[in-house]
């Protein structure tokens, strides 16, 4: 039998623990894809993508086919086939979307989940920045503005003056858990 405390004690939904982070899943966008330039006529520039078990991808400005490797030798992998949808963006260019298979929701993004490509919503799958709490995400902050810095070295005087104009330095500064003053990204 169960003690009354524990019986009415606030505990997260089962399944909450076992649903995926999204940033940690590979993942594959419509931006990396280039399909823009296919409408140009120029071919697109693909790049081996970062997601297991698929061979090959192919463009067109309808659709976009995935490949992924067979199972058993002397067998062709599956296919799975995901419609494009163009969205104006306004003065004439286009950005495009995926059709979800198994939801119809166009998204930008497919994250590879179970041996299969699926939107965030089928998947069932959630941000870091919900995953952690209130204390915790002004270190998470730090972190991705540092690797966006870190990507991006052409803008980087630039890109500080603006994240100091809009955050401030002390917002910039690692967070400690003491109040303790570590060292500035920008030492």
């Amino acid at each position: 039998m169960m003690p009354w405390q524990l019986a009415k004690a606030k505990r997260p939904p089962k399944g909450q623990s076992r649903r995926p982070i999204l940033e940690q899943l590979p993942a594959v966008s419509t931006t990396e894809l280039r399909i823009s330039s296919l409408y140009r006529g120029k071919k697109p520039i693909i790049k081996p993508l970062k997601i297991p078990n698929i061979e090959g991808v192919a463009v067109s400005l309808t659709h976009v086919e995935f490949h992924f490797q067979s199972l058993h030798r002397g067998q062709q992998g599956r296919t799975e086939t995901f419609r494009l949808k163009p969205i104006k963006t306004g003065f004439g260019t286009f950005r495009y979307a995926f059709h979800c298979n198994t939801c119809a929701t166009p998204v930008v993004r497919l994250y590879y989940y179970n041996n299969t490509l699926l939107c965030r919503w089928c998947c069932n799958g959630r941000y870091v920045s919900r995953a952690i709490n209130q204390n915790q995400r002004p270190t998470l902050q730090r972190m991705r503005v540092q690797t966006f810095i870190d990507n991006k070295p052409k803008l980087y005087h630039r890109t500080r003056e603006h994240l100091l104009k809009r955050f401030g330095e002390k917002a910039l500064m690692p967070q400690g858990r003491m109040g303790t003053k570590a060292r500035s990204l920008w030492d």
